[in-house]
């Protein structure tokens, strides 16, 4: 069950562009028996005009990490003229795939279902992850229609029209022999058919040419998650004639900074490029 008793209040964080307001611990659905929960930040300019938007998924391994941890970058996009929100997953200790799949699906239809009060245009919504979050953010954008879960807002859609995916994992069976404790956990009892359980949970595995616009970053000094998992995303999608822009940054490790000139540059723009102009 939603809920509207929420109030914007306005946000301190350094070198905004143009003052934001934020809403924290809004309830978006439930997982399970939980309440799941977001935080949204949008311009404090008293319009109500609907803007692009952009969700934001949390990294952690899949087992950890709070929708807090993307309030800086969050504000910062929203005083470029977005509406942004941080939102809360059910993690692999609490639930396996597709739970945390479920919850963010949950969280863009509740964009589109709570517009007038977001401020998120539901014909312009973007997903943008980090880590697990990439992942979790290319299976959004690649999978419209599947594991749509029962959380909440089921008669809309949540279908992203663009996705950033920062150090992802693509292909979870190539990070089973350095990564197995996360993912075995990520997948649960569906493990036990390693190859298919995988292949199921893996966006390399749902490429095609009607895939939305990605932008991928990537560190080429990744030792977590190798930046060939991008390498091979990429050029699957190139095959596929799919939408793609490759940022792959020479001595940069897992822990790519997403805030730093270039790739945030690169993601405003990417973002304005697909999301800024009003659609027909």
């Amino acid at each position: 069950m939603t809920s509207s008793s929420y109030e914007f209040r306005p946000l301190e964080v350094r070198g905004l562009k143009a003052p934001v307001a934020v809403a924290t611990d809004v309830v978006f659905g439930r997982g399970g028996r939980r309440d799941l929960k977001l935080d949204l930040y949008r311009p404090a300019d008293g319009k109500e005009s609907l803007l692009p938007a952009v969700v934001f998924i949390h990294g952690g391994g899949w087992h950890g990490g709070e929708k807090e941890s993307y309030r800086d970058l969050a504000a910062r996009v929203a005083s470029h003229g977005y509406a942004c929100a941080s939102v809360d997953y059910r993690v692999s200790v609490d639930a396996p795939f597709p739970a945390a799949l479920e919850d963010c699906k949950c969280a863009v239809r509740w964009l589109r279902a709570r517009a007038a009060e977001s401020r998120a245009d539901p014909r312009r919504i973007a997903v943008w992850g980090h880590s697990a979050g990439g992942h979790l953010a290319a299976m959004v954008a690649l999978t419209p229609g599947q594991f749509e879960g029962e959380g909440g807002s089921s008669h809309l859609p949540s279908r992203a029209q663009c996705a950033l995916c920062c150090s992802a994992p693509f292909d979870l069976a190539a990070l089973w022999q350095t990564l197995r404790p996360a993912v075995e956990q990520f997948l649960g009892a569906a493990a036990v058919d390693r190859a298919a359980a995988c292949a199921r949970a893996s966006p390399i595995s749902y490429v095609a040419a009607s895939a939305t616009p990605f932008l991928v970053c990537h560190g080429g000094e990744d030792d977590l998650v190798p930046v060939k998992q991008s390498d091979a995303f990429v050029a699957a999608l190139r095959a596929a004639e799919a939408p793609v822009e490759f940022l792959r940054m020479a001595g940069i490790g897992h822990d790519l900074d997403q805030q730093s000139a270039e790739v945030f540059g690169r993601a405003l723009t990417f973002l304005d490029t697909h999301l800024k102009p009003s659609p027909a």
